[in-house]
């Protein structure tokens, strides 16, 4: 009886604890979660000029709205080994809290 009570007040404790979690911040570096990501020049696809692979370390420096594509219209101004430039929101995993551009 015991053993329950102590294992139900551990569950309450992290349900609190994860109910009061910041879900917009991620933990690790963000990076490229397609098979390629396409790196563009400005915040629209008119101005893709690379494509980078799977898996690509990103750095998360703002985010602007613009041309909706690929089921949003949040890109994300980023750094990467590939140079500057901008992001659609659907190819990036672990976003981070970035401000706007």
């Amino acid at each position: 009886m015991r053993i329950r009570r102590y294992a139900a007040a551990a569950l309450a404790v992290m349900a609190m604890a994860t109910g009061f979690a910041t879900p917009a911040l991620a933990y690790g570096p963000s990076y490229c979660n397609k098979s390629t990501c396409s790196l563009s020049s400005s915040a629209n696809s008119s101005g893709i000029y690379f494509e980078m692979p799977r898996l690509t370390s990103v750095t998360m420096k703002c985010w602007t709205d613009s041309q909706w594509w690929n089921g949003t219209n949040r890109w994300f101004k980023i750094d990467s080994m590939y140079g500057q430039g901008y992001l659609i929101a659907t190819q990036v995993s672990s976003q981070t809290t970035v401000g706007h551009c």
